[in-house]
């Protein structure tokens, strides 16, 4: 009897330190508010809606993540992560779209392969106003020429170095894997450089999207009102390259915290120059913070502006419970198709994490 309950004990002691060298977590966020949008474009109705909205803050996700301690400070690891709307419960497209990745990591830093963020992105959020919120209007203003950047990559590798005395980087490859007999594939590589140490951050990062040529087309439009089909020509595009470039920074006074980008994005026929810089001030347990975006494309079809405000209120309810409230603006003027959008939001609502 004595035998078999010390071979019970060295089970149980075996199987305890087993989970203590792994572990698994759920996890998420989970953001709604009421809020108003309006948007008014040039020659058209102002079109304006108030309802219960997800994501204004932040976005809503729920995700699992995990490691496994292999031994000589070598970790696994894993995550898995996925968006849904909380005024629906309807999920985005592809179950885990935000983040699906394994890795490993140690001393040397980390390697994770799946769809990942790229490294631009993570400088980009790090020094982005309002938080990084989705209440900031960068997304928006600096969409005006071409195209924002892809923040999220599948069929990727990113590797992160560890800090050398507050210097550290990124760097990461998606391999397109749409290749076909006549054209190449599409892959997008990113990496940023940074120093972070104490009330300081300062970086640069990089991304290249690379974008398949399209051949001449024709696209049909149907009228109930006429009955008519329109059938009008889509012009053929080369073969063309994106290249983002970001030198970003802030500063922890303490009293405020201050933080500021400055973008390019070109092409073969575009040129776009954005800036943004936002403040944000803590006072205990709440918190306001406004921001500020602007953007000029230069191209030979277009010549686009777009500028941004926004200001946002937080108040910490507990560790994990946020109450806020939100305004953002955003206006972007066409000048050669003469038109102008401007779009408006206004957002009081409530954020728990868990």
């Amino acid at each position: 009897m004595m035998k078999k309950s010390l071979i019970a004990l060295a089970v149980l002691a075996a199987s305890g330190a087993a989970m203590a060298q792994s572990s698994v977590n759920l996890y998420g966020r989970l953001d709604a508010s009421l809020a108003q949008t309006k948007t008014e474009v040039t020659g058209k109705a102002d079109l304006k809606q108030t309802g219960i909205n997800s994501n204004n803050l932040n976005t809503t996700f729920w995700g699992l993540k995990g490691t496994e301690d292999l031994g000589g400070g070598l970790k696994a690891n894993f995550k898995l992560e996925s968006g849904f709307a909380i005024d629906t419960g309807v999920g985005n497209t592809g179950l885990f779209e935000r983040n699906a990745i394994v890795g490993l990591s140690g001393a040397f830093g980390a390697v994770d392969l799946g769809r990942n963020y790229t490294a631009y992105d993570a400088l980009r959020g790090a020094t982005n106003n309002m938080y990084d919120s989705n209440l900031a209007t960068t997304g928006d203003v600096w969409n005006t020429g071409i195209k924002d950047y892809a923040n999220r990559t599948s069929n990727s590798v990113i590797y992160n170095s560890p800090s050398f005395g507050g210097f550290s980087g990124a760097v990461a490859y998606a391999f397109g894997e749409n290749k076909t007999a006549t054209q190449k594939a599409t892959g997008i590589a990113s990496l940023h450089v940074k120093y972070a140490n104490g009330p300081v951050l300062v970086g640069y990062a990089h991304q290249e999207e690379k974008v398949q040529a399209t051949a001449a087309s024709f696209t049909s439009t149907f009228s109930s009102t006429t009955g008519l089909t329109t059938v009008a020509p889509v012009a053929a595009t080369a073969e063309d390259k994106i290249k983002y470039d970001l030198f970003g920074a802030s500063y922890d006074f303490g009293v405020a915290k201050l933080v500021g980008s400055y973008n390019q994005a070109k092409n073969n026929t575009t040129k776009d120059k954005e800036f943004q810089v936002g403040v944000s001030v803590p006072f205990g347990a709440a918190a306001l913070a406004a921001g500020y975006s602007r953007s000029k494309s230069d191209g030979l079809s277009d010549d686009n502006k777009g500028t941004g405000f926004s200001m946002v209120g937080t108040y910490n309810l507990s560790k994990r419970t946020t109450a806020y409230a939100g305004f953002e603006s955003a206006k972007i003027e066409s000048k050669n198709a003469s038109v102008t959008t401007k779009t408006t939001n206004v957002a009081t609502g409530i954020r728990h994490t868990f």
